[in-house]
């Protein structure tokens, strides 16, 4: 009993972050016994974020694409448009995966609850991994995206136009139809819902880098539980046959397991990365492109918060891609260790078993981006790369 609630403890601090993120916008899987009212309250929050976002971006995409004629601006507007119908789109996959998220925490919090105080410090340490790179980016996060919608619009005051009208600027300017958004009260209730947009597109990343940072770090945890019993195999003193094939047999259905998580993991995951990494690509092009807008008109102000941003959207590529790396860094020490045996130890007989092993293991264990790039650091570095050269292209023809 001591040892399941210690677990629990456990696995509730590696979760102390993201679980938090996700709960804001009733995207955290509850059990099918929950209470009613919960369930509701998960359905009103969910309503009520769909609702506030497109509430911002509906009309900011008109008045881009309606009202603002200058090419220049427009790409300049596009920027949090384009992540926050990212984010709406990773929102919309994990909600409709829901099922599938929960039977997968179903699977890791039994693993934690099975492992043996060795397994449990080997989750515990990867865990560690993930809270702390997810607490970075959020930090970074929040801190220059709610500068972007607040101190960015606030520090640029209001704009009397040559026919004496006053314009008092939005974090995202929008275009309604049927009100004047400068009028009061509806120009503060507007500004306040942008930012509580921005607030849930932030919430919303920062959710799911953290769920994927969590499912593969429990992956490389895993794989490094395999390697171990792989070294117990040749280390034991007793090399009997029923022995060798007894370790042998549990490492074969550990394997099995390992691959039938992986499998689990592939129906959420890839799609998220492969929006991020979309996402990011463009955003650090339009960055790059509003850095340089703000440099021509000495706005120091808009360059240290975009930079602040730029600086955000690639640490999140990288994060994403270094988490990924290192589960391929634990697939590759499995299949070195399953090939560098001490198989000459055992019976000749029970030595031929180890092929499987072998075979088994040689299969790389990695993630992909909606199953067409591997999230990878060699990724991050042509993703780079595309957003440099995208720059380039956009620097000449807009």
């Amino acid at each position: 009993m001591h040892r399941t609630r210690n677990a629990e403890q456990d696995l509730k601090r590696s979760l102390r972050l993201v679980r938090p993120l996700l709960r804001i916008v009733g995207a955290w899987p509850r059990p099918s016994a929950s209470p009613v009212s919960s369930k509701v309250l998960d359905r009103s929050i969910i309503f009520l974020s769909y609702f506030v976002q497109l509430l911002v971006l509906v009309p900011s995409f008109l008045y881009v694409f309606v009202k603002e004629k200058n090419s220049r601006r427009q790409m300049k507007l596009l920027m949090p448009h384009i992540n926050g119908l990212c984010q709406l789109c990773k929102y919309s996959i994990l909600l409709h995966r829901m099922h599938e998220f929960l039977t997968t925490l179903d699977e890791i919090r039994d693993d934690w609850l099975n492992a043996t105080e060795e397994n449990r410090l080997i989750f515990r340490t990867n865990a560690k991994i993930g809270h702390k790179v997810v607490l970075i980016v959020a930090m970074t996060l929040y801190s220059g995206g709610l500068c972007y919608r607040t101190i960015l619009p606030l520090s640029k005051g209001k704009i009397v136009l040559p026919d004496n009208t006053t314009i008092r600027l939005l974090p995202c300017p929008s275009y309604f139809v049927f009100f004047d958004e400068q009028t009061t009260p509806y120009y503060e209730i507007i500004f306040t819902l942008q930012v509580l947009g921005g607030f849930l597109t932030y919430t919303i990343l920062c959710g799911t880098l953290g769920i994927f940072a969590f499912f593969s770090l429990h992956m490389c945890s895993l794989l490094d539980i395999l390697v171990n019993k792989m070294l117990e195999l040749t280390s034991q003193s007793d090399t009997s046959e029923i022995a060798v094939q007894n370790k042998i047999v549990k490492i074969i259905e550990y394997q099995t397991k390992i691959k039938r998580f992986l499998a689990k993991i592939e129906q959420i995951t890839p799609y998220l990365c492969f929006i991020e990494i979309v996402n990011q690509t463009g955003m650090a092009c339009i960055l790059g492109y509003c850095i340089i807008m703000e440099w021509e008109e000495s706005n120091a102000t808009a360059i240290i918060i975009y930079l602040l941003i730029q600086i955000t959207s690639i640490s999140i590529t990288f994060t994403t891609c270094y988490v990924g790396q290192l589960l391929i860094d634990a697939s590759n020490n499995v299949r070195r260790t399953a090939t560098t045996l001490n198989w000459y130890r055992f019976p000749t007989r029970k030595a031929r078993y180890l092929v499987l092993m072998i075979i088994m293991s040689n299969r790389p264990t990695k993630l992909t981006a909606g199953k067409v790039v591997e999230v990878s650091l060699a990724t991050f570095t042509d993703i780079m790369k595309a957003s440099m050269g995208y720059l380039n292209v956009l620097r000449g023809v807009v």
